[in-house]
């Protein structure tokens, strides 16, 4: 039994810590999306830090948002460009909706988790301008900490809770132990 329970809790604490370099990378370094921290932070000077700040920062609600739907209506972005940005947004945090109530014992209520996953995402936004990469958005930090927390209610109605802890060898509550 503890073997078992050995193993289970290091295979979900291997996915939580890929999981989180795989978030991280997406939304800190991944070149593919035009982030580049080295030669971005190590080339910068006071025009690109302007420039970032003016350009790469939204602290308007729904204004990239509202920005995309209406590209997309004025046949200026192609649909998947739109889905990408807006659901993508949603759904890159939706797993530490399952993981961090079940690695981290005190995250046991969803305004715990609605604080950790908050400040998480707020991080990793800050984080954007001290190394002048991707953008800094208040629709993402919403769609972002939105969908963990969607994801966070539904991994909680009890049917769906039990059937993941069947699925986790009907223990997984005494992994969190």
């Amino acid at each position: 039994k503890i073997n078992r329970l050995f193993i289970v809790k290091s295979i979900i604490l291997c996915l939580f810590l890929l999981y989180t370099l795989m978030v991280i990378d997406f939304t800190l370094i991944n070149d593919n999306f035009g982030r580049s921290v080295s030669s971005n932070i190590f080339s910068a000077d006071r025009s690109t830090v302007n420039e970032y700040i003016s350009q790469k920062i939204n602290l308007v609600p729904f204004a990239t948002v509202r920005l995309f739907i209406n590209a997309y209506k004025d046949a200026h972005l192609e649909p998947h460009i739109v889905v990408e940005n807006i659901f993508g947004n949603f759904f890159v945090f939706i797993l530490f909706a399952f993981f961090l109530p079940n690695i981290f014992k005190r995250i046991n209520s969803f305004w715990k988790f609605f604080a950790y996953i908050s400040a998480a995402v707020l991080i990793i936004e800050v984080l954007q301008i001290v190394f002048l990469t991707g953008s800094a958005d208040i629709d993402d930090f919403i769609l972002n900490v939105a969908g963990a927390s969607v994801a966070y209610g539904v991994l909680n109605i009890p049917k769906i809770k039990r059937a993941v802890n069947k699925f986790l060898f009907g223990e997984f509550n005494e992994i969190k132990g």
